[in-house]
C-alpha cells in the first residue's frame, strides 16, 4: 500500500473518481454466505474439483495486480488523444467479452459429465470462494478508508471483479448443465434466484462502498458533504444499505438452504 502524501491526506478521496470506478465495475453475481452451514457435510470433499481460476490465465485473479480506470487522458484538451484513448477501451472491453465468452464454453465442457450432485457441489463450493471475495474487498476498501488514497482502490475492484466473474461463470455452467444434461429445471430456477439476490448484494455493496467514501470525506471536512446535516443524511443511508444487504443475505441464505435440500435427496 502506498503511503498517502500530505496533499493527498488533506483532499480526502475524489467521489467523483471514486463514482467513476465503481460504475465501470463489472456487474457479475457475487454473494457471501452468512453461515458456515451452506456446504452439505455429505458433499464436503466429494466430486470432481476443477479449479477455473488457476487453469484459466485470463480469469486467474493473481493476474488483475493493477488497473488502469483511475488514469486519464493529458489535462490538454487533445481531441486525438481522446479519440485514441477511446478505441483502446473499446478493444479492451472487447478482447474480455470475447474472452469471457470463451471461458464460459471452457468450463461448459468440463461439467458436461458431472453429475447432479457434483454440480450442487461445485455450486457450493463458489459461494465459499464468493465470501473470501468479498473479505477481500471489505478488508481493501477498509485500509483505503484509514490510508485516505484512493489509488489502490482501482486494483481492488479489478481483483474482485475478476473473482466474482469467474464464480459467477462457474455457477451458470452447472445450471446449463443440471437443464442440458440432467432436465432439472427445478434445480437451475433454485440457482436463478440465488444468482439474482447475488446481483443485487454486490449492487447493493457497491453502493455501500460509495457512501462509506463520501461520509470518510464529511469527516474530514472535505466537499460538499462536509456539514452536520450531511454526515447524518450519509449514516442514515449507510444504515438503509446494511438492512438492504441484510435482507438480500437472507434470501441467499433460502435459495442455498434449497439447494442443500436437493442435494441430500439426490444422495439418497
Amino acid at each position: 500500500m502506498t503511503p498517502p502524501t500530505a496533499s493527498s491526506a488533506l483532499k480526502g478521496i475524489d467521489i467523483q473518481e471514486a463514482l467513476s470506478i465503481l460504475s465501470d465495475r463489472s456487474k457479475t453475481g457475487g454473494e457471501q454466505i452468512s453461515n458456515s452451514k451452506s456446504i452439505p457435510d455429505e458433499l464436503k470433499g466429494r466430486g470432481q474439483t476443477i479449479d477455473i481460476t488457476e487453469e484459466l490465465e485470463f480469469t486467474n485473479p493473481a493476474n488483475f495486480t493493477s488497473c488502469d480506470c483511475a488514469t486519464g487522458a493529458p489535462d490538454n484538451d487533445d481531441s486525438e488523444y481522446k479519440l485514441d484513448g477511446d478505441a483502446v477501451e473499446d478493444a479492451k472491453h472487447e478482447a474480455m467479452k470475447q474472452a469471457r465468452i470463451r471461458r464460459g464454453e471452457e468450463i461448459k465442457s468440463k461439467v458436461r459429465s458431472m453429475s447432479v450432485s457434483d454440480l450442487l457441489g461445485m455450486i457450493f463450493g463458489a459461494q465459499q470462494d464468493r465470501v473470501s471475495t468479498y473479505k477481500i474487498y471489505e478488508d481493501g476498501l477498509s485500509t483505503i478508508l484509514l490510508s485516505r488514497d484512493i489509488t489502490d482502490y482501482p486494483a481492488l475492484c479489478a481483483k474482485v471483479t475478476a473473482s466474482f466473474s469467474v464464480l459467477s461463470d462457474t455457477i451458470n455452467a452447472a445450471k446449463s448443465s443440471l437443464v442440458e444434461q440432467h432436465k432439472r429445471k427445478d434445480v437451475s430456477t433454485v440457482v436463478d434466484q440465488l444468482q439474482k439476490h447475488e446481483c443485487d448484494k454486490l449492487n447493493f455493496t457497491a453502493a455501500l462502498h460509495l457512501e462509506r467514501l463520501r461520509l470518510n470525506n464529511s469527516e474530514l471536512g472535505v466537499g460538499n458533504d462536509a456539514d452536520e446535516r450531511a454526515k447524518k443524511l450519509l449514516k442514515e443511508s449507510i444504515q438503509t444499505l446494511q438492512g438492504k444487504i441484510s435482507l438480500t443475505v437472507q434470501s441467499i441464505n433460502e435459495s442455498i438452504d434449497e439447494l442443500r435440500c436437493i442435494a441430500v435427496d439426490e444422495e439418497e
